[in-house]
């Protein structure tokens, strides 16, 4: 006698569309809200993120921008000044930015 697949044994029984547990209603609403508080949670944790690096990669070029201005021009005192104001900028901007970004997360009520 040889032994029958699972698959091809007419002994046993073919799978039903049942399911093996019955979740309630009231719980499946309440798992999907939680699914959907998660998801905007994790939205507004990766814009907490993206707008200061942002707002530090813009004082950046714009440090940069002035440093090559310093370069191009030709007066000796307003290239010193340009040159200096992009040193300043650079990275005075990215500083400035990350400490009043965190003194506003510690301070600012949250919505």
């Amino acid at each position: 006698m040889t032994p029958l697949s699972p698959v091809t044994s007419s002994s046993h029984p073919r799978m039903s569309a049942m399911p093996l547990v019955v979740i309630p209603e009231q719980r499946r609403a309440r798992e999907l809200r939680r699914a959907l508080q998660l998801a905007r949670a994790e939205e507004r944790e990766r814009w907490r993120f993206l707008v200061p690096a942002l707002l530090c990669g813009a004082w950046m070029f714009l440090g940069c921008l002035l440093v090559g201005l310093g370069f191009h021009l030709t007066d000796a005192d307003r290239a010193e000044a340009a040159f200096l104001a992009g040193i300043l900028v650079g990275n005075g901007g990215p500083m400035w930015t990350l400490i009043v970004w965190r003194w506003r997360a510690e301070h600012v009520t949250r919505a």
